[in-house]
């Protein structure tokens, strides 16, 4: 895996954003100045995952001028696409066939019968390449204590000062579901 200090690999993938689809090239933002929190998945609708994409969410950190976030899954864009929807989710989500995944190490050799997939992983991307915040997860249905959201607030906080940075992921309102 891709820790915290090395420099951030490039790529390139299809996405969604506000039901447009694109392609995201990482490279982008950053030759602009811009941070890009990656936020790994193996699949959408997963009651963890969707816990912590509206925590960001409700942070605003999307709204964050020179701060990006991206969601990387196995999922096409077109079920990303309904995801976003229905969670009112305003970050791009990608279709990430493993490629991304496995260029950052978090890569499962299978899982639920799909092989390839992302595992649950967060990293943060600075405008200089460097990877300033690093982290991942075996089991895609573990309520993560502290979250990786708690865990990368204070990384956010550090580049982007009077951000919202209320990181209480609520995980029992969407596992119950």
């Amino acid at each position: 895996m891709i820790q915290e200090g090395q420099t951030a690999p490039d790529f390139a993938l299809p996405g969604v954003e506000d039901g447009e689809p694109a392609l995201y090239e990482l490279f982008r933002p950053v030759e602009v100045g811009n941070a890009v929190l990656l936020w790994f998945a193996p699949a959408t609708f997963l009651p963890t995952v969707t816990a912590e994409l509206c925590t960001i969410r409700d942070a605003g950190w999307h709204d964050e001028s020179g701060l990006e976030v991206w969601v990387l899954s196995m999922d096409s864009i077109y079920a990303a696409a309904v995801y976003a929807d229905r969670y009112d989710l305003p970050m791009a989500l990608l279709g990430d066939a493993s490629s991304a995944a496995s260029y950052y190490g978090v890569q499962y050799d299978e899982w639920e019968g799909h092989y390839g997939a992302p595992k649950r992983a967060a990293f943060l991307v600075g405008a200089d390449w460097n990877v300033a915040f690093a982290w991942t997860c075996e089991d895609a249905f573990e309520a993560s204590d502290p979250s990786p959201v708690a865990l990368v607030a204070p990384h956010i906080e550090e580049r982007f000062p009077g951000i919202g940075t209320d990181a209480s992921v609520d995980y029992e309102a969407f596992i119950s579901r």
